[in-house]
């Protein structure tokens, strides 16, 4: 049965009387202080509110009247009486020092933080007061001098002066929650006027050492909104600010990014996570996800933004993005992935695979499907339908459907709904006079469009012919005498299981193997205690023990010093490491003669095996890597094999 708010988002904005939310905060980084008064005011009546267990309540009022408030034992919530419509709280905190995680750890991390390097109040700390409800808010901030600060959300005004800084920001549309930051900004600012005469200030709070690159991410930032503007429709916000962080964070929120003041260095971020958490503004933050339902906007936002981007660098480029992909599904075993419709957020590798890669592929299906124009009306008609309201993936369907006048039913239902990938295969294919009939078989039964390049001796030509079940007869017509062989989605446009045989082997087959399997190829006590804390950082599944022989079963995580190393894989009989230079530690992926995946990690000392540690987690798609320290001095994947299938010129009777 639907709850009343569920049913309640799918009334125009205009009918819906948003709870309030009004704070007035004032933090202290250096003594990490912190204190607000909040007032809760709804048309309907409060019946409680969650507070983190951190923050002390030191008076409280409902209707105008003082009272004490009443906590439910081992918990954090409030009841209030009936009637209560307007509250007025004031409460404080110790807030915990700022630590010094790395980036799994960050998002991990739900208590609020404080330092004068950086504060931090992420919505889960229960930092400000929750009805369980979407709400609209006005906050005021109060900082010392020397710190500025914000939250997502329009800045209505600010001022900085000897006493402090004080900034006013309004959220007049349905919020989800509050995150709070602040820091000893150097802030810069451009205004983007777009065509409609719209206005846009887009803004950087920068710690002074990042003052020099200001000016391009404001630049970059300015040039995607305009992109997405015109793309999808209005940017909901009248600002948009990029914000460093002391810890390595890369999260979007509402009219905001915050990332780590190290991550904003890298010469890459302008060029890819910028841009696509400049479109969380409208797929996330402006159409929220029907969290219940799946999450559809990490794919939506993969597709057209970090896939996007290689489209525009060229189609080799974009090639290799969807060859990625599909070598990431063939690094998931068969079984063990999971439906789009069941995708929440990332927790690991598979996970990551299926709500990213997954979900991309698919909206490149569907535009292939429907065309580029349809697709780019549909999703201009599911902004106009559902900003700031939540959205399935039914409502997706419905707007791709009406943009494109075509039923989408079946191919949801099988991409969305099910799990899973088939596994397309070319058994025949023969010409008769200028005919050629194609037996094609599929693992599944998915309904397909299936390009075909047909190969001449001086050219190529693309069909594309569809199929419905596990066994499909196609005949082309117009073939040339010439044709040699056939090719079936040679450039990867569908999601399927490649051929392990034709895909090199990646990292990340092993790092995401359920019950991956670690070997110390040293007896040493100081290298297995090296391997197994390098294999807690790379692998899902985590072992419980560090063995010294090559198990029966499984994929393997092979660790150990370059000589130990260079002895077992002899004695294995397994390729020697794939170069001569060696660095200070070597990576690679393998597949043994029964086609199981391997990794191996050749270090010179277990000071390598440790500066491993933050660095390769991030390199599951390579085929093989060569480190420094801790630096990646190089990394390739090596080239996969495209099935081709000869054709041959039927007999004449």
């Amino acid at each position: 049965m639907k709850s009343w708010f569920a049913l309640l988002l799918w009334l125009p904005l205009a009918a819906l009387a948003l709870p309030r939310l009004d704070l007035d905060v004032q933090l202290d980084p250096a003594t990490r202080q912190f204190s607000a008064t909040a007032t809760l005011s709804d048309e309907r009546d409060l019946t409680g509110f969650r507070l983190g267990p951190d923050f002390e309540i030191t008076a409280m009022t409902v209707n105008g009247q003082s009272m004490k408030p009443t906590r439910r034992l081992a918990s954090a919530d409030f009841r209030l009486p009936a009637g209560a419509r307007r509250v007025v709280i004031a409460y404080r905190a110790t807030l915990a020092a700022t630590p010094n995680l790395d980036h799994r750890q960050v998002l991990g991390q739900r208590s609020g933080t404080a330092a004068p390097d950086g504060s931090f109040l992420p919505g889960a700390a229960g930092w400000y007061p929750e009805t369980g409800q979407r709400f609209s808010y006005r906050l005021v901030l109060r900082l010392p001098a020397g710190q500025k600060g914000l939250v997502p959300g329009n800045l209505v005004e600010e001022s900085a002066t000897a006493a402090g800084y004080r900034a006013e920001f309004e959220f007049p549309h349905p919020a989800d929650g509050i995150d709070l930051m602040a820091g000893p900004y150097t802030v810069s600012e451009h205004t983007l006027r777009l065509n409609d005469g719209g206005m846009i200030r887009v803004r950087t709070w920068f710690h002074d050492e990042l003052a020099g690159l200001a000016e391009g991410y404001l630049d970059d930032s300015a040039r995607y909104l305009e992109r997405y503007s015109k793309l999808i429709g209005e940017y909901p916000f009248g600002i948009f600010s990029v914000v460093s962080s002391p810890t390595p964070t890369g999260f979007g929120m509402p009219s905001l990014t915050y990332l780590g003041r190290e991550v904003i260095k890298l010469p890459f971020i302008r060029a890819t996570s910028l841009g696509h958490e400049v479109l969380h503004n409208w797929w996330g933050n402006g159409v929220y996800p029907d969290w219940q339902k799946g999450n559809w906007s990490e794919g939506l936002t993969t597709f057209l933004a970090d896939y996007a981007y290689k489209e525009d660098e060229s189609a080799e480029a974009a090639r290799e993005m969807r060859l990625a992909w599909l070598r990431d599904l063939a690094a998931i075993p068969a079984g063990a992935d999971i439906a789009l419709k069941d995708f929440t957020s990332r927790h690991h590798g598979i996970n990551s695979i299926v709500g990213y890669n997954k979900a991309a592929m698919v909206f490149l299906m569907l535009e292939d499907e429907i065309g580029r124009d349809a697709f780019r009306r549909g999703l201009r008609l599911l902004w106009q339908q559902r900003r700031f309201q939540s959205a399935g993936w039914a409502d997706l369907e419905a707007a791709f459907a009406s943009a494109s006048g075509q039923s989408l039913s079946v191919f949801f239902r099988q991409w969305v709904d099910r799990s899973g990938a088939p596994e397309i295969r070319l058994k025949s294919a023969e010409r008769s006079g200028d005919k050629l009939t194609v037996q094609l078989a599929q693992s599944g039964s998915h309904a397909l469009t299936l390009p075909l390049r047909l190969v001449y001796p001086e050219r190529t030509e693309m069909r594309r012919v569809r199929l419905a079940g596990r066994e499909t007869s196609v005949v082309l017509d117009g073939i040339d005498a010439a044709l040699e062989a056939v090719e079936a989605d040679p450039d990867y446009r569908l999601w399927r299981r490649v051929a392990p045989a034709l895909l090199p082997p990646i990292l990340r087959e092993v790092f995401v193997a359920p019950g991956a399997q670690v070997v110390a190829a040293d007896a040493d006590a100081a290298i297995r205690v090296a391997a197994r804390a390098l294999a807690a950082r790379v692998l899902d599944a985590q072992p419980s023990t560090v063995g010294a022989e090559w198990p029966a079963t499984g994929a393997v995580l092979l660790v150990g010093l370059d000589p130990s190393i260079d002895a077992m894989l002899a004695r294995l009989g397994l390729p020697a490491r794939p170069s001569s230079r060696r660095g200070s530690a070597q990576v690679w992926a393998g597949r043994d003669a029964a086609g199981r995946p391997y990794a191996v990690i050749a270090a010179r000392d277990a000071a390598a095996l440790k500066a491993l540690e933050r660095g390769l987690p991030h390199y599951g798609r390579q085929s093989w890597l060569l480190f420094e320290g801790a630096r990646m001095a190089e990394k390739g994947v090596w080239p996969p094999r495209v099935e081709c299938l000869p054709v041959n010129a039927a007999r004449l009777p």
